[in-house]
């Protein structure tokens, strides 16, 4: 039982100090409950969506997979081979519509992160204060940086054996 109340003594030491924890930690007592709370504050932050061009390999590739190029298999007559050169036609339609649309794609930025932290027992928020502010842009100098502004701490397992 000593055990136990040097341990609370050390906590209320520490809180009422407020030297070990910053102005913007909480500490709570599982780490589940740490983590929960961590991405409950990253679901209250904002969302910036963008249209991006994507790299034409990429989407090449993911074209393919849709829309497979026709295969002639040995055929042993000329309608077969009528039938393969409109297949071919067909084929060669989409990849000009394809390439007629500057494939895009949209990118989905959130503006606060939770970063787990084993060692220190904590998890850490991040955020980017102009997603957050909505004032981000897709320019240089107005995409902002992740940075840290929460730590979400919480209590080692301690295992007392009697």
């Amino acid at each position: 039982m000593s055990f136990l109340k040097i341990l609370t003594s050390i906590f209320l030491i520490m809180g009422v100090s407020g030297s070990v924890f910053d102005d913007e930690s909480d500490l709570y007592s599982t780490k589940t409950e740490a983590f929960e709370q961590c991405e409950e504050w990253k679901g209250e932050g904002n969302v910036v969506v963008y249209p991006i061009h994507v790299n034409i390999a990429e989407e090449a590739s993911r074209f393919n997979l849709e829309h497979p190029a026709p295969l002639l298999i040995s055929p042993s007559s000329t309608m077969e081979k009528l039938k393969y050169a409109d297949k071919v036609y067909e084929w060669n339609q989409l990849v000009k519509n394809f390439l007629d649309n500057h494939p895009t794609k949209s990118l989905k930025v959130h503006s606060r992160m939770c970063e787990y932290e084993p060692k220190e027992q904590l998890f850490v928020g991040y955020e980017n204060k102009l997603i957050q502010d909505r004032v981000w842009k897709d320019a240089y100098g107005m995409r902002g940086r992740m940075e840290k502004v929460k730590s979400f701490r919480y209590l080692s397992s301690v295992i007392i054996i009697d």
